[in-house]
């Protein structure tokens, strides 16, 4: 049952022919809660095991020392670092903070701070935002990041067919040259068209904010081609190599902008490099072999193992004190002729033992949900969503038979070709069938199943999404208005209001209460049958230090760890 995401669809359907790693389809959405197929285990959960709290792991405050290079293991490769173009999951999240920088950052308290900009201050009423970015930065080709570079940027955000989403509703994607106006030297405005309170969030270069990053208009003009395999930007890091799917090695920027609060040239490290290694229990290995200094992980087994090796010092997301976590669920297409019935998708849900899934593959690491907010969110809330009742789900089928000429409904179940992804489609096919569902599990290549689902052509598919430092970033994934970025086709205009009511208010009672609203209504929708609340870890050996510490520029601690996203700048080996 592969995973699939947000990156993974996008990048089929609006960039022909791109090729792309795996964390989009690198194991299944039961592998991201504990891997390896349905089985029983006998590894103790993870709630038995010592808590070590971000707070207290991969910070250090004793003196950087100078030099070194580290490589950590992520989930997957990407397949290009163009950021209008490319497909940021939580690697290419990782990639692009090491070569490029984002407008702002998000602080450990959940506020916005500037980062590469010098501020970012929208208008009394949040339909205009003034962006300023800092004096005398330059690109790693020496052109300098002003204002000038900013507006080609941004412009070139609102045009492309990737990235121009981000800003549907908002801001007018037909006229960039109006939309986006340059203020000053190294100042723009960005126009919006109705209130957008939350937007500085998108400048902090999570999952689908990607707008953040700035690049060198010089370079990116000269080659389109070539600057997606070598990216120009401001970061701490420059690229040395790029051998997609075995290493992307970066060395120092000897002109980097920043600073440590002692004065300090960033980056600490003289090189970084990332090496993809999608197969989890490889990626650990190399970690506990001391092959690689850092990997970050989601799937179970790796994160027990991880939990129990005291040679490493590790974090998890389970805890998140700011942002939402990953969720993974069965994404069901709402306009397909059997599957736009409620009654099905309330028999699916009533029929997904979320209990067995999470503890006999997803070995207690991962945890059942009814909603998109888990605790300790602020928006967490008691919804509607139907727990698992097995008679239930047998009456909901029985009565949709009747209309039906008592025949069971039939549904495909669509995953890649992979023997993981089989095994755990097997196990759902299992559960949904106890219900009276006939189910197809289909297994196609990655790009055919692509094109099937931002086509609509799809029934029911499984999907990791939603971890992010604001809802709002997620808008057009629930938006009614978004056409087929919408993957799940459910129009329900109560979403579409309570999304603009959290985007135009300043209130946090108005947000609390328009997002509890929206993951009521999409436990009433079903668009989605969930799965798991997903766990992340990141975890290094004893000598890299500082590696669960970024900082804003002003030194105000920044959120650490998020989804498999992490921070290269700041990181030293002892």
């Amino acid at each position: 049952m592969a995973q699939i995401d947000r990156r993974s669809f996008l990048a089929g359907g609006l960039k022909a022919g791109a090729a792309f790693g795996a964390a989009g389809l690198g194991g299944s959405i039961l592998e991201a809660c504990g891997g390896g197929g349905a089985s029983k285990g006998t590894s103790p959960s993870l709630s038995t095991l010592p808590r070590r709290k971000a707070a207290d792991v991969g910070v250090s405050t004793a003196k950087p020392k100078m030099g070194g290079s580290v490589t950590m293991a992520t989930e997957a490769e990407e397949s290009g670092m163009d950021p209008t173009q490319a497909h940021f999951d939580a690697t290419g999240v990782c990639y692009a903070r090491a070569v490029f920088d984002p407008l702002t950052i998000v602080l450990a308290d959940g506020s916005v701070a500037p980062y590469l900009a010098e501020s970012v201050t929208p208008s009394s009423d949040y339909t205009k935002w003034e962006i300023t970015v800092r004096p005398n930065v330059v690109f790693h080709d020496g052109t300098p990041c002003d204002g000038q570079a900013l507006l080609f940027c941004m412009r070139e955000y609102l045009k492309s067919l990737l990235t121009n989403f981000a800003f549907t509703n908002y801001v007018n994607v037909k006229s960039p040259n109006t939309a986006i106006t340059q203020s000053g030297p190294r100042s723009i405005v960005v126009h919006m068209e109705h209130p957008w309170v939350p937007f500085d969030y998108w400048l902090a270069g999570y999952i689908g904010g990607q707008i953040a990053y700035m690049f060198s208009p010089r370079a990116w003009l000269a080659s389109e081609t070539n600057f997606n395999l070598h990216p120009i930007g401001t970061g701490p890091f420059k690229v040395q190599e790029w051998v997609v799917g075995s290493h992307f090695s970066l060395t120092k920027n000897h002109h980097y902008w920043r600073k440590d609060a002692h004065g300090n040239q960033l980056p600490y490290l003289d090189s970084f490099t990332f090496k993809p290694i999608p197969d989890a229990p490889t990626r650990y290995s190399a970690l506990a072999s001391g092959t690689v200094q850092l990997i970050h992980t989601d799937d179970a087994s790796s994160i027990l193992e991880i939990a129990k090796n005291s040679a490493l010092a590790a974090v998890g997301d389970n805890e998140l004190p700011v942002g939402e976590p990953d969720i993974s669920f069965a994404m069901v297409n709402c306009a397909d002729p059997v599957m736009k019935d409620i009654r099905l998708r309330q028999a699916l849900a009533y029929a997904t033992n979320q209990k067995e899934i999470n503890q006999v593959i997803g070995k207690g690491v991962s945890v059942p949900t009814d909603g998109l907010f888990p605790p300790p969110s602020p928006y967490a809330s008691d919804t509607h969503y139907p727990g698992y009742d097995l008679a239930k789900a047998k009456s909901l089928v029985a009565s949709w038979m009747k209309d039906h000429g008592h025949k069971a409904p039939s549904i495909t179940y669509t995953t890649t070709a992979t023997t993981t992804s089989e095994t755990d489609a097997a196990f759902i096919q299992s559960l949904w069938q106890q219900a009276g569902f006939q189910v197809k599990v289909a297994t196609v290549e990655q790009a055919k199943l692509i094109d099937e689902a931002l086509a609509g052509t799809y029934q029911v598919f499984s999907w990791r999404q939603f971890a992010n430092v604001n809802p709002d970033l997620n808008y057009v994934f629930w938006a009614t208005t978004s056409g087929p970025i919408n993957f799940a086709r459910n129009e329900d205009p109560k979403i579409q209001d309570a999304l603009d009511r959290a985007r135009q208010s300043t209130s946090s009672s108005v947000q609390k209460s328009a997002y509890e609203e929206l993951d009521d209504r999409l436990a009433v929708d079903l668009p989605y049958i969930y799965m798991a609340r997903d766990v992340w870890y990141l975890a290094a050996t004893k000598s890299l230090q500082n590696w669960n510490n970024p900082t804003s520029p002003a030194g105000k601690r920044g959120l650490s760890f998020l989804g498999g996203t992490t921070w290269p700048t700041e990181l030293w080996l002892a």
